[in-house]
């Protein structure tokens, strides 16, 4: 299930909570096919809903490395791209070639939710700068707008993640892949592309979703969920996600430096976690 292979989940207190939390909530099983929006939930059921989310917010936070709040000082945008752009220094005390992980490399480490999200709004960034054709922007994270300009669409969605991201070696990095490739594919490709705000706001809202399936769909949550069990509540929670943050609050970023778009996106996702973890009255 989601993202996570055969990943066997963190087994701590806050996540066996929102495995308790996501258990709790009733399955339907589509008659159809595809990917449709489960229906209505009955009245009452939307407090299970926002129960699973306050469990998963809680948990995001504190597993992460920045404890679910922006940094007093944002990360320098090397610290964010997969490796140090040429000639830099590579920021952040990094050395030449340092990849910049978003998974966790040892037992010992911590997922990296704030800084997963301004390392997707770089990537972000580079889709709007292409569309744009702002050359000095995708100069900022290493890329050359005449030669993606020779590319095919899909194919500068990949050279952009890659570039930015890199491999995805652990299970959060191929969720912050996942999250990414949606919205840098949407600026890029689709006819009618997602305003910037909009788009930073969708990228935060899938990232947590993302997030939170490494851990929902691990070996330690699959308990006795049918396959189509378990993806009928995974659709639930993204539907009720999407309805929670569908208004939070972006600054307008059309005229933000790459820097400054990854540091709003830092700021939108630690919002998002303290409005997910608040119970509404």
């Amino acid at each position: 299930m989601g993202t996570s292979g055969s990943y066997g989940g963190s087994g701590n207190a806050d996540w066996k909570h929102a495995h308790e939390a996501f258990d709790a909530l009733p399955a339907y099983v589509s008659s159809g096919s595809g990917s449709q929006a489960p229906p209505d939930l009955p009245d009452g059921q939307e407090q299970l809903l926002d129960s699973v989310l306050s469990a998963l917010s809680t948990a995001l936070q504190k597993d992460d490395a920045d404890h679910g709040r922006p940094p007093a000082n944002p990360y320098a945008l090397p610290e964010l791209l997969a490796s140090p752009r040429r000639g830099g220094n590579g920021g952040g005390g990094g050395g030449g070639g340092t990849r910049n992980l978003v998974g966790r490399a040892g037992a010992g480490s911590r997922r990296q939710v704030i800084k997963g999200s301004s390392r997707g709004a770089a990537a972000l960034a580079g889709a709007y700068a292409l569309r744009n054709g702002d050359a000095a922007r995708l100069r900022e994270l290493g890329l050359d707008l005449a030669e993606l300009r020779s590319l095919r669409p899909l194919a500068q969605v990949s050279r952009i993640l890659q570039t930015v991201l890199g491999d995805a070696g652990h299970p959060d990095e191929a969720a912050l892949r996942k999250a990414a490739t949606r919205y840098v594919k949407a600026v890029l490709v689709d006819p009618d592309p997602p305003a910037q705000q909009d788009g930073l706001r969708g990228l935060v809202t899938e990232w947590i979703y993302e997030l939170s399936l490494v851990e929902l769909g691990s070996q330690k949550a699959q308990g006795d969920l049918t396959a189509q069990e378990a993806i009928s509540k995974q659709r639930w929670v993204r539907s009720w996600l999407e309805r929670r943050l569908k208004n939070i609050d972006v600054p307008d970023t059309r005229r933000m430096t790459v820097q400054e778009f990854t540091a709003t996106a830092a700021k939108v996702t630690g919002e998002a976690l303290r409005m997910l973890r608040a119970r509404r009255s």
